[in-house]
């Protein structure tokens, strides 16, 4: 097994073994003797307060059939400065590793521990404040260890570190960045967790704490390289929507971050971004237009499309992966050009001609919405996008939708059509729809009298 990985592995059973039962009697010794000789000579060394071993010469591979792990276990006095525990712990580790029993393969691990033990949730057995599994670093690993201990930690283990209270746990963040070392920072009652994602950031410490420190906030908890906060109250309540108002109003961070909003019985979960700031594959970004297709004419003084330039129609519905989509058109029926810029109003309507509750449309996040000069006898394209919903508890479906192509402009009912009669679309009450701005063309999505390619969304015949 490679050292790396078995310090991995290793880790939860160093707890174990720092867990022993009163952690008596630690001098003795059920092991071969070149063992129990070289955990005597490492007992007393000076500051080696005790001592303990793990041989379990009952196993299969005890008995020739695979390695033997000799867990050793080194409990060190928590006034140590860094450098001095450091030194220890390596002289330590390089004997017990050093030990070898006849042609018996054995895989040693070293553990130290440090500090006043603590009752564990095991009844009878105890753990130790500061313990800590060595890996291929023991002097830099134990140095850092002691380091956070002496700086006020109240438990320090392998990559993490627990705080009493708010104001050290930003003292020990600066010892961490000091020491380049990226542990997981967190307060006992977890409402304070953060843990670095490649690199140790004060500035993401800082907004968990912040973010913890709002009103009716339970946690704060940062990771991954994204925050996830956790309100006490409702969902639907006031002070959900404070929290969320505070976390889009926050200064952005020095990159782009994203979290999430969760209430206790996690109904609902908003997402957003630090100080609404996006990610740049995020941005919107004017529309590129499709290979070989050649872009309208500019003309700054084309007027504003209105009611009587414009003819509006729907393509055929479309389905994939779970995903449904739809093109409106608007086909400028004038004599001459007419510009459009924005995004069309758009409400469903079920077969009672009823609005659909909370059915609304989103704007595209990643096409920014550029005014276009549409050509007389030229058509622009909106596209909307939907996930597919479930009809089996409600039925509702929508069949009309009301279109405006414009704000300021009268809306008329458009009907979706498939193979030349009327279609309803599995848009509900509550559906979220994904609507693009006006275009010329867009990438994937067919318009009238264009065929459709392959991998393209079909257009209905021109009107």
């Amino acid at each position: 097994m490679k050292r790396r990985l078995l310090i991995a592995v290793l880790a939860a059973l160093a707890v174990t073994a720092a867990a022993v039962a009163l952690w008596d009697p630690w001098d003795r010794c059920d092991a071969p003797e070149p063992v129990c000789t070289a955990l005597g000579e490492i007992g007393e060394l000076d500051n080696v307060l005790d001592t303990e071993v793990d041989y379990d010469a009952g196993s299969p591979a005890a008995n020739g059939s695979g390695p033997v792990l000799v867990l050793w276990t080194f409990r060190l006095p928590e006034t140590l400065s860094p450098q001095q525990a450091a030194e220890l712990a390596a002289s330590a580790a390089e004997q017990a590793q050093a030990v070898v029993v006849g042609n018996v393969e054995l895989q040693h691990a070293v553990s130290i521990v440090a500090g006043i033990p603590q009752e564990s949730q095991v009844p009878g057995m105890e753990t130790y404040p500061l313990q800590l599994m060595l890996g291929d670093r023991p002097r830099q690993e134990t140095a850092q260890a002691f380091s956070f201990w002496q700086q006020g930690a109240t438990q320090v283990g392998n990559g993490s570190v627990s705080a009493p209270n708010t104001e050290a746990l930003l003292e020990l963040a600066q010892l961490a960045r000091r020491l380049d070392y990226e542990p997981t920072l967190e307060l006992p009652d977890g409402s304070i967790r953060y843990t670095p994602n490649g690199e140790f950031k004060l500035e993401q410490v800082q907004l968990a704490v912040e973010a913890a420190q709002q009103p009716n906030v339970a946690n704060a908890i940062f990771g991954s390289g994204s925050l996830s906060v956790y309100s006490s109250a409702a969902d639907d309540s006031e002070q959900t929507a404070d929290i969320k108002r505070w976390l889009d109003a926050h200064e952005p961070l020095s990159e782009p971050t994203a979290y999430t909003l969760s209430s206790p019985d996690v109904g609902t979960i908003f997402d957003g971004w630090i100080g609404r700031e996006l990610p740049d594959h995020l941005m919107a970004k004017p529309p590129v237009l499709p290979e070989g297709v050649t872009a309208w004419p500019g003309d700054a003084n084309a007027p504003t499309c209105t009611q009587d330039d414009l003819k509006l129609s729907l393509s055929s519905p479309d389905a994939a992966l779970g995903s449904r989509f739809l093109s409106l058109y608007a086909h400028n029926v004038s004599a001459s050009a007419c510009s459009l810029q924005g995004y069309a109003q758009i409400t469903f309507l079920n077969a009672d001609g009823d609005v659909q509750d909370d059915a609304v449309t989103r704007p595209e996040t990643h096409v920014s919405a550029e005014r276009i000069v549409v050509p007389s006898g030229e058509y622009a394209i909106s596209t909307l996008n939907w996930k597919a919903m479930s009809t089996s508890q409600d039925p509702d479906e929508t069949t009309d939708l009301s279109v405006a192509a414009l704000p300021n402009l009268e809306p008329v009912v458009l009907t979706p059509m498939h193979q030349e009669r009327p279609t309803s679309l599995d848009i509900l009450d509550g559906a979220r729809v994904e609507l693009g701005p006006w275009v010329q063309a867009a990438e994937g999505w067919s318009k009238p009298g264009e065929s459709s390619g392959s991998g393209e969304r079909p257009g209905s015949r021109a009107p």
